[in-house]
């Protein structure tokens, strides 16, 4: 290994880096354990499903994503605000209510939240479909909820996730004998540790903090549960001995490593940091939209109001002027049956007066004859064809007097 200066520019730097090396170096001690155990419970769920569903030992699926088999809505994974579940999000990803078709996915959620200290898997990080196949893809149910979607081994994962496994997967309790559940343990320590030296602003470390780390670091690996006799924890343990005691000596590779680490937790951290942004950016650019929507529904319904009032309104005059016209075409039919009665009326009463008159003048005629004989039945002839022609004569013209009348009042 290439060597680096044992005394770097600044003593603080250095304690930082040597900080740093410690992560990496309990990391790599703890990352064959977390492995078996999750191997382990992996394992150990599928002989479980398979027995309690009555399934041929060995059944596996790999259809059902996550989605699938996460109900809606799920605390911290589904966004429903805006009336879409930003999680399940199209007919490929909506949860089945029906369960996975063999019996082994929505039972893997089921032990999973079991073993789950706090009962709140992490399932925005794992890929369900991998489950009966990868055990890793299982351990991101146990880290925390952001930063681990893309990882896919122990390798890749970061201290912080490494050890979220430890204290959330309640099983490493049989284990480890350290009390888990205790907010203090020293696996919680070694977590504090961890982030505070990856988000550092300015990447020191005084001597007195440094001691501590190491302190920490060694009292994790040294647990009396299982890790005081593991290989790999007492491999580990020691590097971190000659590490504080200046007996290792500081290769450039492990100072690489070191930054690269931290400058992929500080990818990550932008990286989620602008997920939000983007998620924030979306929900509010949806309520825009949809106040935007609102008000022009509001202006919409307001024109329609006022367009239906202008035509309420005139449909209104429409019928006013309507009514008006048809009373006076009534009342206008109504006068001309009511003239056209009463001149009926007057013709016939005339014709009734000069019948009388006729009547009455035929009767004297009549008492003329008899006294004048011959000479006066010529007379009375004579007489009745002159009355005739004359009460003929009268009746046209009253009739042609009431024919031009009428024509007049149209």
């Amino acid at each position: 290994m290439a060597s680096y200066s044992p005394k770097l520019s600044e003593k603080k730097y250095n304690n930082w880096v040597k900080a740093q090396l410690a992560v990496l170096f309990t990391k790599d001690g703890l990352e064959p354990f977390v492995c078996h155990e999750v191997q382990e419970f992996r394992l150990k769920c599928l002989d479980h499903i398979c027995f309690n569903n009555g399934l041929m030992s060995g059944t596996l699926c790999s259809n059902c994503c996550t989605e699938n088999v996460i109900k809606c809505p799920t605390n911290k994974i589904c966004n429903v605000g805006h009336g879409r579940c930003s999680y399940h999000r199209n007919a490929a990803t909506r949860y089945n209510p029906a369960g996975c078709p063999n019996k082994i996915c929505h039972n893997f959620t089921t032990e999973i939240q079991n073993v789950h200290r706090f009962y709140g898997p992490s399932y925005k990080n794992t890929d369900a479909t991998q489950w009966c196949s990868n055990s890793w893809e299982i351990a991101k149910c146990f880290m925390p909820p952001d930063g681990y979607t893309d990882v896919v081994s122990a390798q890749e994962t970061d201290f912080n996730g490494i050890i979220s496994v430890i204290i959330n997967y309640k099983e490493f309790q049989l284990k480890v004998h350290e009390n888990l559940g205790n907010k203090n343990n020293i696996f919680e320590k070694a977590r504090d540790i961890g982030r505070n030296l990856r988000h550092s602003p300015t990447l020191e470390v005084e001597d007195i903090d440094l001691h501590q780390y190491f302190i920490v670091f060694q009292q994790l690996l040294s647990d009396a549960g299982y890790l005081a006799t593991d290989m790999h924890a007492q491999n580990a343990k020691q590097k971190l001995i000659d590490l504080e005691n200046d007996t290792m000596v500081i290769g450039k590779d492990d100072i690489t490593k070191v930054l690269d680490d931290v400058a992929k937790a500080a990818r990550d951290t932008i990286k989620d940091d602008l997920k939000r942004t983007s998620e924030t950016v979306k929900e509010d650019m949806i309520k825009r939209r949809k106040e935007d929507l609102h008000s022009l529904g509001s202006k919409a319904n307001e024109e329609l109001q006022k367009i239906q009032t202008k035509s309420d309104d005139s449909l209104k005059t429409i019928k006013t002027k309507t009514d008006n016209s048809v009373k006076d075409i009534e009342k206008a039919r109504d006068n001309s049956v009511q003239i056209m009665h009463l001149k009926k009326e007057d013709i016939e009463e005339k014709v009734k007066t000069e019948s009388k008159k006729i009547t009455e003048e035929c009767e004297r005629a009549v008492e003329t004859i008899k006294d004048e004989g011959d000479k006066g039945r010529n007379d009375l002839a004579n007489f009745a064809e002159t009355v005739e022609k004359t009460l003929y004569t009268r009746i046209t013209d009253d009739k042609k007097k009431q024919y031009n009348d009428n024509k007049q009042s149209k």
